[in-house]
């Protein structure tokens, strides 16, 4: 998938991530998939990943109505962003819903990772790059209900 924002990357393993957290939040969710297709929302465990909190993101899948819900917001993305949206809907965001509905699709459609890299456009902050990691979750091993992500950003007096 190539979207106007960056390159979605499917095929990936975990030395292709480019720092620590996103190695973390990656190696945690095939720690807690195991065998299974994908993990679900029960085998997340919080308290173990108290230091990858502030970069992790939980988006409801919304199946009846086709929507996406941000269940939780790390506090990382909400600096980024310069606003929380934990419990809006994506199609409450305006521009954001743009950019972002076309990944949450492709990841509930193909069930499987994403890792994707470029500047942030979807907030209209074209001047800071990001790199985010989309994880999907399953209640029933087959439909993804959650997708969880590990998301970085460059903030400017970091570059």
């Amino acid at each position: 998938m190539v979207s106007d924002d960056g390159i979605l990357i499917d095929s990936f393993s975990i030395d292709d991530l480019p720092n620590d957290i996103l190695k973390g939040v990656y190696q945690y969710w095939l720690d807690i998939k195991g065998d299974h297709a994908m993990p679900s929302r029960a085998d997340l465990h919080p308290a173990d990943i108290v230091s990858l909190l502030p970069y992790v993101n939980l988006i409801d899948v919304k199946h009846d109505t086709q929507r996406y819900k941000m269940r939780l917001v790390g506090t990382e993305t909400v600096k980024a962003l310069g606003k929380e949206i934990t419990g809006k809907y994506l199609d409450e965001l305006g521009d954001m819903e743009e950019h972002l509905k076309p990944r949450y699709e492709w990841i509930v459609r193909e069930k499987r990772p994403y890792l994707i890299s470029d500047r942030l456009l979807w907030a209209g902050k074209s001047y800071m790059n990001f790199c985010s990691i989309g994880l999907p979750l399953s209640q029933t091993g087959q439909d993804v209900d959650i997708i969880m992500y590990g998301s970085c950003f460059e903030f400017p007096d970091e570059i």
